[in-house]
């Protein structure tokens, strides 16, 4: 029987992303910055979606892809949402698309990612590195688990110390046995940037999501982390890259989001934030229909400005 997704064309002049630091921008000169990048500009704010905006950021993210995207979530430090955001981001897209979505899990810290997504753990990183691609997504598949909203999941490891041993090399093997197989994948990065694992995550993305707390310190983490990028030879990925504030209470951040957001302006390609959620709170697995109806919003936004990035580049 044929796969009925069938494997995703790349059709750049390099190998895949994670092989590729023209990706990254690293072999590009920076583009004149500017003000509207995916859709609203910072300095514009973030008011409410509209019904209308919220059926067109979902239609959006069915978008045909010309290679496999790859949008990656990482943060400064550990306990800011990033595993949040990542099952957000790769549940979101997963219902807006015909064609398979991957959430690839790559902290060494044996997170909380199968409990979020409610799967079991089967094949992880290293099983399918040492196998290599199977040639047919239906065999690739069944390797996989796949989440109640659509997400197909590969974990770091089965268990901590397989988590911990996950290596570049190993890492890029993995990638070469999926990346073809997926139209959008959405990386679960470590805390942290500056490991040869990280570093080789990161100039593989076509996009990232920042994941911070509506904090002094939280501010300051993501504009080291768009610092780091900018000095580190990625500075076409900060201006593809959507800082994303987590856990806003209901009665506003301890800190000036508008104020914050205009800081951003011109460092960043979109500034958004994702409201406290009680179903967010209780750290069990994550389903979108139990959300309350801001934090799909915000998630749908979140997916339409970060998939939208991704598309910003070849």
């Amino acid at each position: 029987m044929s796969s009925p997704y069938p494997p995703m064309p790349y059709s750049g002049q390099h190998g895949a992303p994670h092989l590729d630091p023209g990706v990254a921008g690293l072999d590009a000169p920076r583009p004149a910055p500017r003000r509207r990048l995916f859709g609203r500009g910072l300095a514009e704010g973030e008011p409410t979606p509209s019904n209308a905006d919220l059926t067109a950021w979902t239609a959006f993210l069915g978008t045909p892809v010309p290679s496999p995207r790859r949008v990656g979530v990482i943060a400064l430090k550990g306990g800011v949402g990033k595993t949040t955001l990542s099952v957000l981001l790769a549940s979101t897209i997963a219902r807006s698309r015909q064609d398979p979505v991957l959430l690839f899990d790559t902290d060494t810290t044996f997170g909380s990612l199968a409990l979020r997504t409610g799967v079991p753990l089967q094949a992880s990183a290293h099983e399918l590195a040492a196998a290599g691609d199977p040639g047919r997504f239906e065999v690739l598949a069944g390797a996989l688990a796949r989440s109640a909203d659509g997400a197909w999941v590969l974990p770091s490891g089965r268990d901590p110390e397989q988590s911990a041993a996950l290596t570049e090399d190993v890492y890029v093997q993995a990638m070469n046995a999926v990346f073809r197989h997926f139209a959008v994948m959405v990386t679960d990065c470590g805390a942290g940037l500056a490991t040869p694992l990280m570093r080789r995550v990161v100039s593989g993305c076509h996009s990232l999501v920042l994941a911070t707390s509506p904090s002094v310190d939280g501010m300051l983490a993501a504009h080291n982390v768009l610092r780091w990028l900018r000095t580190s030879g990625f500075e076409a990925l900060a201006d593809r890259s959507i800082v994303t504030v987590t856990n806003v209470p209901a009665g506003g951040a301890a800190i000036d989001l508008a104020e914050a957001r205009a800081r951003f302006a011109g460092l960043a390609g979109d500034f958004l934030s994702v409201p406290a959620d009680r179903h967010l709170a209780t750290g069990s697995q994550l389903r979108l229909e139990l959300l309350d109806h801001r934090t799909r919003a915000a998630a749908v936004r979140l997916a339409a400005s970060a998939f939208g990035a991704s598309l910003a580049t070849s």
